[in-house]
């Protein structure tokens, strides 16, 4: 089903809408939340309660094209408000940049992933976020702003900023590693070179991408592709969890119907696009007190 189908369907009451945004989009905002949180358990009640969240309010949502961002903004509240208790999430338990070298990662790998740690390790938790949205999640422009709730030009401001620290930060090791073959000026000056990233070779390299248009080019291209290499894994999907979905959203028990009700007040105000207003992360000014959980229907 097409997103606009997929709309209508939901607000007409039809079951196959809420099933059809499931089956389409589920997996992709289990991996953010769990990214958020850090921990699958607490992804997959986010995951769960979005689509409560979206069978009780889908229909406000004023262009049913951007069903996408919708779901990934009612997730990040859903996350924003379990993160207002104060423990790790936004990227800092869910493995912040990369898997652990193993047997089989050769010496540039397990450096490239080191720097990729150390770089994200940098950056502010808002920064950590807009490249996880963009990178993994293919999110930008209009769609990145509206998740997070702020408008284009500040979306764009933050996702450049974080981008541009990346790039300072790895992109003399890459230019270095793959742009020799490409830059007849780079590879002279590294003839000799041992492989080694000491501070002399770190100013050389990158005062001449910062003069060469090839390098440069290199610099930017090698950044997404190196940095997707050196991102934590995402946790496995819970299989069982679709069925536990619709069910919760169509049941008529009263502790099902008690449990969508809270759900949905705690969701919080929408604005006139119908999108949510966005929960403020903790740190950012919001009570630092967690709100209370609901009790889930046996």
């Amino acid at each position: 089903m097409r997103d606009r189908e997929i709309v209508a369907a939901i607000a007409a009451g039809d079951p196959a809408g809420l099933a059809g945004a499931y089956d389409k989009y589920a997996e992709s905002l289990h991996g953010y939340c769990c990214w958020m949180l850090g921990e699958p358990d607490r992804a997959a009640d986010a995951v769960q309660d979005t689509f409560v969240v979206v069978a009780a309010s889908l229909g406000g949502l004023r262009d049913p094209g951007r069903l996408r961002p919708w779901l990934y903004a009612v997730a990040r509240n859903q996350c924003h408000r379990r993160l207002r208790a104060g423990e790790a999430g936004l990227g800092e338990a869910a493995g912040l940049a990369g898997r652990p070298a193993g047997a089989g990662d050769d010496t540039e790998r397990a450096e490239r992933r080191g720097l990729v740690r150390a770089a994200m390790g940098g950056l502010r938790p808002g920064e950590r976020e807009v490249l996880e949205l963009g990178l993994r999640h293919d999110l930008s422009g209009a769609d990145l702003a509206a998740v997070l709730g702020v408008s284009r030009n500040q979306a764009h401001a933050v996702a450049s900023r974080a981008r541009g620290r990346l790039e300072r930060e790895l992109g003399v090791l890459l230019v270095a590693r793959t742009g020799r073959w490409a830059c007849p000026a780079l590879d002279l000056m590294l003839y000799d070179w041992d492989g080694r990233l000491t501070a002399p070779v770190r100013k050389q390299v990158a005062r001449h991408a910062g003069q060469c248009d090839a390098c440069a080019y290199r610099r930017r291209s090698a950044l997404r592709p190196a940095l997707l290499d050196g991102m934590a894994p995402l946790a496995a999907f819970p299989g069982g969890l679709r069925e536990k979905v619709l069910r919760l959203c169509a049941g008529d028990s009263p502790p099902a119907r008690a449990y969508r009700e809270e759900v949905r007040q705690r969701a919080g105000p929408f604005g006139a696009n119908g999108f949510p207003r966005q929960v403020r992360q903790p740190g950012g000014g919001c009570s630092r007190c967690p709100a209370p959980r609901p009790r889930q229907p046996s």
